[in-house]
């Protein structure tokens, strides 16, 4: 008869799937008295309604939903449970996980198959949100207690009339305070990026320069225009009215060029401010 315990059950912790929450596993097996004997293939009674020793991980789902119906019409089982494996699940829970989860009936109730199912029932029982600050300690020591009756409510009672918790709320907290520590070395890394000061400004001092240099040259030019083609009309006879246009013109061209001077140097002004602080 094979006996699967659950040391040499579980992967390795690089590729094991359920790494975060093997601490919460190996408690419920030591609370519920499995990992004493056959691990995963133990049975409710250590066999005693099943006519001795079975090999639940060899055998599929829908076999073991045929084991748990006799075990339930077992005349001896005085505790109308079907509970088996290493986490003690009954018939009725095992049939909504499978509908759930869409389990194949072929599927295998190995070790994998069964830490599937529990880490399925800690979810359902608050688990993850716990983990992100969703759930006090408190409250998700007590939902356990109600899948498990072997764990304890935060009283230290177990949840159920006339079952006795296996162990103690202290426990249970230091084995989720390891469940979290897992949970938090698994996430991935925050990059922080530091910026870099900028030693020198994206604008230099010499382009501004440059910039002032150049509209000064074009103010020069413009002014020149103006006033070389003014005499130029003069002298070729043009009348006032003409001599006049043209003024304007080329006073209406130096004003443009003395306000796009303006705005350019004043642009320049407000990026190296931005940038020297």
């Amino acid at each position: 008869m094979t006996m699967i315990t659950p040391q040499s059950a579980a992967p390795d912790a690089a590729r094991d799937k359920y790494h975060v929450y093997r601490p919460m596993l190996a408690l419920i097996g030591f609370a519920e008295g499995t990992d004493r004997k056959r691990g995963y293939n133990e049975t409710l009674a250590y066999g005693a309604f099943t006519g001795g020793d079975v090999d639940l991980v060899a055998m599929t789902l829908q076999e073991v939903d045929a084991l748990q119906t006799r075990m339930l019409k077992h005349p001896d089982n005085r505790f109308n449970s079907s509970a088996l494996g290493r986490y003690q699940i009954v018939r009725t829970t095992l049939r909504a996980i499978r509908k759930t989860l869409k389990l194949q009936a072929t599927a295998l109730f190995d070790a994998e198959m069964q830490d599937r199912c529990a880490c399925y029932l800690l979810g359902l029982r608050g688990i993850d949100k716990y983990l992100t600050g969703r759930l006090s300690q408190d409250t998700l020591i007590n939902n356990l207690a109600h899948e498990w009756a072997s764990l304890p409510t935060i009283s230290g009672k177990g949840a159920y009339a006339g079952q006795n918790a296996a162990v103690s709320p202290d426990r249970v907290r230091q084995v989720l305070a390891k469940v979290r520590e897992r949970h938090g070395a698994s996430q991935p890394a925050r990059e922080i990026v530091v910026e870099k000061e900028i030693d020198k400004p994206v604008v230099p001092v010499s382009v501004e320069t440059e910039i002032r240099k150049r509209t000064d040259q074009w103010s020069w030019i413009t002014t020149i225009f103006g006033s070389g083609s003014a005499g130029l009309a003069a002298l070729a006879g043009m009348d006032w009215q003409s001599v006049m246009a043209i003024g304007a013109l080329a006073l209406g061209g130096l004003i443009i060029a003395l306000l796009l001077r303006r705005q350019i140097v004043c642009a320049v002004r407000d990026v190296r401010r931005i940038i020297e602080g």
